[in-house]
């Protein structure tokens, strides 16, 4: 599906954008899937840094924690996008949300901001946050049909999870569902 043509029927099935906030701010974090017009369009993820202590390695989507000063999940979303890969709010276009995602193994309720981005921006990412950006082909991450079944045991609890292989990148938990419902969001 042509990125216009996507874009549009998000813009139709996306949970509109809420200015209200979440009660319990500690518990939640909102990040950004960028949508990036392109030759070949994509989306940014990031491999976090080995330095922080939260998930160091993984690979997510910009964004975190809500800070007091936010506005807004959106706000959240963008403040941190700019803070990690140095993205200006004011060059993206917001779409709207997908269904929240909760993480078993910490509690953590993550919002996924939806964002449009017409031109291929520059980005610069801040080291202490951020080991590399990766560059998601859409073709790739819109195909259902690429996502895996995996699993792994932890504290005696068996634990099944989806993720997709991109290149070197294993993508898995919170990320990889948001991607899933993503592809699922638009096949419909």
């Amino acid at each position: 599906m042509p990125l216009a043509n996507l874009r549009q029927h998000l813009l139709a099935t996306l949970i509109p954008a809420e200015p209200s906030m979440p009660a319990d701010l500690q518990q939640h974090a909102a990040v950004l899937v960028l949508l990036c017009d392109a030759a070949e369009p994509y989306t940014v993820l990031t491999q976090r840094s080995m330095q922080l202590p939260a998930h160091p390695g993984q690979i997510s989507f910009p964004g975190g924690r809500i800070d007091s000063s936010d506005t807004s999940l959106e706000h959240t979303a963008l403040r941190e996008t700019h803070e990690e890969i140095g993205l200006p709010p004011h060059h993206v276009q917001v779409l709207g949300r997908l269904p929240t995602v909760q993480v078993a193994s910490t509690g953590m309720v993550i919002t996924p901001v939806i964002a449009h981005c017409a031109k291929v921006p520059h980005l610069a990412m801040n080291p202490a946050e951020v080991d590399q950006l990766i560059y998601l082909p859409l073709r790739l991450a819109l195909d259902s049909s690429q996502y895996r079944q995996d699993s792994l045991e932890r504290n005696g609890q068996r634990r099944s999870f989806h993720y997709l292989q991109f290149r070197e990148h294993y993508i898995w938990g919170a990320t990889a569902r948001i991607l899933l419902t993503l592809a699922e969001q638009a096949q419909h």
